[in-house]
């Protein structure tokens, strides 16, 4: 786990130093590689999401928290997939 924090720091750090927005998921565009629910609010929502993001939406990666990635759609609606389902642009 501290390994994968490291790496998405570094990668961080990279992606602002060189071409932001690529190489990293913790800023930057990504697109949704399968149907998700968008949990709004928070990684640990256990009643049911209200909207599903779907294969090839992009989302705006706005920050990694363990396995879960706090995303904004183009539409603006802002909520949490896992990092699984994301590719980055």
């Amino acid at each position: 786990m501290k390994n994968l924090l490291l790496i998405f720091a570094v990668a961080g750090v990279l992606g602002l130093v060189g071409c932001a927005g690529t190489g990293s998921r913790d800023a930057g565009l990504a697109m949704i590689l399968t149907d998700v629910p968008l949990k709004e609010n928070g990684p640990n929502q256990v009643t049911p999401a209200s909207s599903t993001l779907h294969r090839g939406d992009r989302v705006s990666v706005r920050r990694v928290i363990g396995d879960y990635a706090e995303v904004e759609t183009m539409d603006r609606r802002r909520g949490y997939v896992p990092t699984a389902v994301l590719e980055d642009q």
